[in-house]
């Protein structure tokens, strides 16, 4: 019934650049709003969106050098979002973000430059490899995500390296950066989770208007699915930032407590069922 609804509409192939994950171009279509609008709730309350995004998008035909890419202009709607959300709610720490976003920028710029010169043979167990060394890092230690210290902590040159590093990180592979990120804003500096998530979503934004336009100029980006991704990204990034101003941190506590196992399980299963397939 959901198929046939939306087969009837407009040439919903058109609006993925004639991309197929079902053989449905509606359902297609229905699946990567739905996709983006989760990647927006569970980027602006924890991160791990684009562990959904990326896999949807190679699943759809595009390299993975490709969706790594066209995955950052989702990234940007949703942060923008996020942030306005943040803002209007009146959770933000400008002079904060304002003193990391620099050495971010720098770092995703290295990252990006870096990612766009790698061929899709070469970028794909690359990927494969940093999604390990996560799955690893969140599912043996994943308490240091939620339990910041009492005492706040001014930054230094020692959190300006941290962020740099973050950066470089995000600016090669977008997949996973909201985890480091909170693990600088909340263990390292002291943050509450709410706080902490707010100063991501501006960090990012500020570091995808560096690093997308390196992207776009490898010709690294497939702009129709984008767009589509897009207007879901927005919608979930926006939801997501109302629902943890309104509940606190403790919500924020256990979503990322979920999305940590979830993300953490969902790495390990390709190297599971490369080992015992």
């Amino acid at each position: 019934m959901v198929p046939s609804l939306l087969a009837a509409g407009p040439d919903w192939s058109a609006l993925l650049g004639g991309l197929s994950l079902t053989g449905s171009p509606g359902l297609d279509v229905a699946i990567v709003l739905l996709v983006g609008a989760l990647a927006g709730v569970i980027n602006s309350m924890a991160g791990g969106g684009s562990f959904l995004l990326i896999p949807t998008l190679v699943a759809l035909g595009l390299p993975a050098t490709t969706a790594n890419g066209t995955i950052r202009v989702a990234v940007l709607a949703q942060s923008g979002a996020a942030v306005a959300t943040f803002h209007k709610r009146e959770v933000h720490d400008y002079p904060l973000t304002k003193r990391l976003v620099l050495p971010m920028i720098v770092g995703a710029l290295l990252g990006s430059l870096l990612a766009t010169r790698l061929d899709d043979a070469v970028f794909r167990p690359v990927i494969g490899v940093c999604l390990l060394i996560w799955a690893v890092i969140l599912l043996v230690q994943p308490d240091r995500f939620l339990n910041p210290p009492e005492q706040t902590r001014e930054p230094d040159a020692r959190t300006a390296a941290l962020a740099a590093a973050v950066g470089l990180y995000g600016g090669f592979l977008q997949a996973g950066v909201g985890f480091p990120l909170i693990a600088l804003l909340s263990v390292h500096l002291g943050c509450d989770l709410v706080k902490s998530n707010a100063i991501k979503v501006a960090l990012v934004l500020g570091y995808t208007l560096i690093a997308l336009p390196v992207f776009a100029f490898a010709g690294q980006i497939a702009w129709v699915p984008a767009g589509v991704l897009v207007i879901g990204s927005m919608v979930g990034a926006w939801l997501g930032a109302r629902w943890q101003v309104a509940k606190g941190s403790s919500v924020v506590r256990w979503f990322v407590l979920i999305m940590v196992a979830l993300g953490g399980a969902l790495m390990l299963a390709p190297l599971v069922r490369s080992l015992f397939g």
